[in-house]
C-alpha cells in the first residue's frame, strides 16, 4: 500500500475494552516537508482515549510516538539495525498487552526497543491503516506498507520474535541476527 497525501484506509473494527492487541508493521517512512506526524496505525479521536503509531517529524532526532489510553511513549533511542525512523524499510511490532503493568511492548527487526504501561481505551470503533485518523490532514499518511498484520490474544517473546524473523527474511529487511530462545 502506498499512501499519500489524504489517502489513508479505514478500518471498521471496534478495538475498544481489547486486550493483548498485537501489531505487525513493515513500512517505510518518506520525507514529508512541513509534516509534524507522521501516522501509521490508529483510532485518534482527537482525545486521550487511543491507541496510535506514528513518526513525530519535527522534532531533532525523530521520534516514534505510541499512544495508548491516556498517555504515550516517544522512543528515540534504537538498538543497531532496529531504527524505524530511517527511509529503508523496517519491521516494526507493537504488543498492546494491558492491563498488565509495563508489559506492553516495542520491537523492531527482531529486536527489543521499549516497554511502555498500556490502557484500554474506549471510544472509537474504526481505525486507521496509513493514519492516526480515519480522516488525516493533508501530508500526514506518506508512506509505504508492504505488511500489516493485528492478531488479538497473549503472544510471548518467542512468538514475537518467530514472526519478526520470517517478515524480516520475507521482505529482505537488513537486520542483526534474530536470537529465538
Amino acid at each position: 500500500m502506498y499512501f499519500r497525501e489524504k489517502q489513508c484506509l479505514t478500518v471498521n473494527y471496534n478495538l475498544n475494552t481489547r486486550n493483548y492487541l498485537n501489531f505487525f508493521i513493515v513500512f517505510r517512512i518518506l520525507e514529508v516537508p512541513g509534516a509534524t506526524l507522521n501516522g501509521i496505525f490508529g483510532n485518534d479521536n482527537g482525545g486521550n482515549t487511543d491507541r496510535y503509531i506514528a513518526v513525530r517529524q519535527n522534532t531533532t532526532p525523530k521520534d516514534l510516538r505510541i499512544g495508548y489510553g491516556n498517555g504515550h511513549v516517544d522512543v528515540v533511542s534504537f538498538p543497531p539495525k532496529a531504527n524505524p525512523l530511517n527511509l529503508n524499510f523496517s519491521l516494526l511490532s507493537i504488543h498492546y498487552n494491558t492491563p498488565d503493568v509495563n508489559d506492553s511492548l516495542v520491537y523492531c527487526n527482531g529486536k527489543y526497543v521499549a516497554n511502555f504501561e498500556g490502557e484500554t481505551p474506549s471510544g472509537e470503533s474504526t481505525f486507521s491503516i496509513g493514519s492516526i485518523k480515519t480522516n488525516p490532514n493533508k501530508f500526514t499518511s506518506q508512506k509505504h506498507i508492504a505488511y500489516f498484520s493485528l492478531y488479538y490474544g497473549r503472544f510471548s517473546r518467542k512468538d514475537i520474535l518467530i514472526q519478526h524473523k520470517y517478515l524480516c527474511e520475507k521482505y529482505r529487511i537488513d537486520h542483526d541476527l534474530i536470537t529465538i530462545p
